[in-house]
């Protein structure tokens, strides 16, 4: 038996790319905007575990607070950049399918 009008080819079409890349975009500038509201709350318990760690000399919540702040710092430059980097992924994805 011939499979031959059973099978098509599969043709790339990038119409929907356009629309798909701003959804994403849409989508990680939310996320983005959570994760830095998320990593201004880190570092502010960061900054009151290290005030009660310095305070009542305990040198693990000191040393957890600065880790916390350092940790806070770090995800909200990675945040600040998501949006660009989802942009040019989305760019990229275009790139290849035309």
């Amino acid at each position: 038996m011939d499979d031959e009008g059973w099978v098509k080819p599969l043709v790339p079409v990038s119409e929907g790319m356009d629309s798909a890349r701003e959804l994403m975009v849409s989508v990680a500038g939310t996320i983005a905007n959570a994760a830095i509201l998320a990593t201004v709350a880190a570092v502010i318990i960061g900054g009151i575990m290290w005030g009660f760690g310095v305070a009542l000399t305990r040198p693990r919540w000191a040393g957890a607070g600065v880790n916390t702040i350092f940790g806070g710092v770090a995800c909200a430059i990675v945040a600040a950049g998501l949006n660009a980097w989802i942009a040019w992924f989305g760019g990229q994805a275009l790139t290849i399918w035309n």
